[in-house]
């Protein structure tokens, strides 16, 4: 059943990647869908940051020293200043692990 669902996802994601990335095949999709795409990947980014960075476990994170949070919040507001993604990642990164470093000791 295991290796059944394995091969069956990899032929779901393999045919997506396929119709919809190949130049040989031209679909086209109606403007309304292709409007709501734009927004797939932040919905499904915030569906998976969101309980990342709020719980720890089945708790909620204490807010004063959650070094998530403040990670989090940094990388938006580099992203709104429109930072390149690569300086992006480094500096929450790094801003991360520091305040994780300091919030535990």
């Amino acid at each position: 059943m295991t290796w059944l669902m394995i091969f069956a996802l990899t032929a779901i994601v393999f045919f997506n990647r396929y119709v919809f990335l190949s130049p040989n095949i031209q679909v086209r999709l109606p403007t309304f869908l292709e409007k709501m795409l734009k927004y797939s990947a932040p919905c499904l980014l915030t569906a998976i940051c969101l309980p990342i960075i709020f719980f720890d476990g089945h708790q909620l994170r204490n807010m004063a020293n959650n070094a998530y949070l403040y990670a989090a919040i940094l990388c938006v507001i580099l992203a709104v200043c429109r930072v390149k993604i690569i300086y992006n990642v480094i500096f929450s990164l790094l801003f991360f692990y520091v305040l994780q470093y300091y919030l535990s000791v």
